[in-house]
């Protein structure tokens, strides 16, 4: 029998899935820049603070610490943080309000392109401006549902985020069946 999950996440996955996932920080970064260079320079700090929070909270503690995560982010880990308690991984909770972080990582974009499109419409800006909210709502969606979450040993293990979206899919399903009685 096959055990379930990736002992180490094909290349693919982390650079197809960081690559998209960075390139949200970088047009985040450049068009609130645009705006005014400390703003795209308080942007860059939060995106920062994001990773920083995603290493020190969930990557010491994860089963995939020093080792390939569909991200890369264990092997990192490893070598800028001292391994934590995986127990820590399993007792947290993730709430809407642990995604609030993440939302004002798109909103910040779309505001500033907001913003510059009032000031002087360019399709570029409009372009940049909706990536990243088709990141969150497009492309996250495959890449954590897909590529990532099914094929977690942590996830097998415990995961507060993967606990979070499948209650979240539930809800909504629950309430697409009532509309439909």
């Amino acid at each position: 029998m096959k055990e379930k999950g990736y002992g180490k996440f094909p290349l693919w996955i982390i650079f197809l899935s960081d690559l998209i996932l960075f390139s949200v920080g970088f047009v985040g970064t450049y068009l609130s820049y645009l705006v005014n260079p400390i703003v795209g320079l308080l942007y860059l700090f939060w995106w920062i603070y994001l990773e920083y929070s995603t290493f020190t909270e969930g990557c010491v503690n994860c089963h995939y610490y020093g080792k390939r995560c569909a991200f890369g982010r264990g092997i990192i880990a490893k070598h800028l943080f001292a391994k934590g308690n995986p127990k820590k991984f399993c007792e947290r909770k993730v709430t809407q309000k642990d995604m609030i972080p993440y939302y004002i990582s798109v909103a910040i974009p779309l505001f500033s392109g907001i913003y510059l499109l009032w000031l002087n419409f360019d399709w570029s800006i409009l372009v940049m401006m909706v990536y990243p909210m088709l990141v969150m709502f497009l492309a996250n969606p495959v890449i954590y549902g897909k590529w990532a979450c099914p094929n977690c040993k942590q996830g097998a293990i415990c995961c507060p985020a993967m606990d979070f979206f499948a209650e979240m899919q539930t809800k909504g399903k629950k309430k697409n069946n009532k509309k439909q009685k």
